[in-house]
């Protein structure tokens, strides 16, 4: 199985201890800094000290620096989220024509319209190497890059999209025309698929291909949580309660017996029983409830890693 890392050499690593993150620490100090004493140069009625002048200097130089820095952290993780692209591209173009893909993987599915909204996932610790290829943005632990960590140490995470991002997922570019070929295609060679089951007529058509091919044991249903966080641009609210959405698909795909809404979040295996994996969601406080979901992602893993140890065809 082809990996351009060897996982036995990463270390788990908080992001904020992230190189990345410490560039944006100090850059924010900068300005601080910077800031504070050109206020006290306006309402000093001599003239500033030539020390502090030199104190601005110094920040504003290291800002430039920090903005350098930034810019080349975004042009590296575009590098790999072009290449995660180009590997989805690759592997679709395989199972296409019938061959075993040259990269193990397994599918998103979501509908298109609600990309960017699952604001809230497990706060999972992150590989350095994961972090270095994805960044910063998994900082906000969008659920996406939760996936895209959960399956990281043997698989890739690969999606359809009419509008790709840089969440988690390699991208494919798709069409009306196409898609639904490509997802039955990807779905048959995948280790594993991901739904997240909204009463949408093409998620309904995915559900349904789903069961009639035999693939609900290699399937994980993605309950996002609900959340109230506010995000930039413009501080515009998002509609993040996902309760009505889920309930409606729950009740469209009554044969497979999904639980009821939990506003935590989880993903959810129906296969021969019911197994729901909760936590799959919002921050936790307790130290039971931490335990409960980090016991949860654990054994979510295990079944992952299974699922991917049982396709040798690589």
């Amino acid at each position: 199985m082809p990996k351009n890392h060897d996982i036995k050499q990463r270390s788990w690593l908080p992001i904020w201890k992230h190189k990345d993150a410490k560039i944006g620490c100090l850059g924010f100090i900068s300005i601080l800094l910077g800031a504070v004493v050109l206020a006290m140069a306006l309402f000093r009625s001599g003239p500033l000290p030539t020390g502090a002048w030199i104190l601005v200097g110094v920040c504003a130089a290291t800002f430039a620096w920090v903005v350098k820095a930034q810019s080349q952290s975004e042009k590296r993780i575009a590098d790999y989220q072009k290449r995660r692209n180009e590997r989805a591209s690759s592997i679709l173009e395989q199972v296409l024509i019938g061959k075993n893909p040259s990269w193990p993987y397994f599918v998103y599915l979501r509908p298109f319209n609600i990309d960017g909204k699952f604001i809230e996932a497990p706060r999972q610790k992150a590989v350095d190497a994961f972090v270095e290829e994805y960044g910063l943005p998994t900082t906000y632990h969008d659920l996406e890059s939760a996936l895209a960590l959960l399956v990281y140490p043997h698989s890739q995470l690969v999606a359809l999209s009419n509008n790709p991002g840089k969440a988690g997922a390699g991208y494919v570019r798709s069409t009306d025309l196409s898609w639904k070929e490509e997802v039955r295609a990807l779905c048959e060679h995948a280790e594993g698929i991901f739904v997240v089951p909204f009463n949408f007529e093409g998620t309904a058509w995915e559900v349904e291909m789903i069961i009639e091919s035999s693939w609900l044991q290699k399937t994980f249903f993605v309950m996002p949580a609900h959340s109230s966080i506010h995000r930039l641009p413009g501080f515009r609210r998002l509609s993040l309660d996902y309760r009505d959405k889920w309930e409606k698909g729950r009740a469209r795909y009554g044969v497979l017996k999904l639980p009821e809404y939990d506003e935590q979040g989880a993903v959810v295996l129906v296969g021969d029983r019911v197994r729901v994996f909760k936590g799959f969601g919002r921050k936790r406080f307790s130290i039971a409830e931490k335990k409960r979901t980090e016991s949860d992602l654990n054994a979510l893993r295990t079944i992952l890693t299974e699922l991917s140890a049982a396709n040798k065809s690589y």
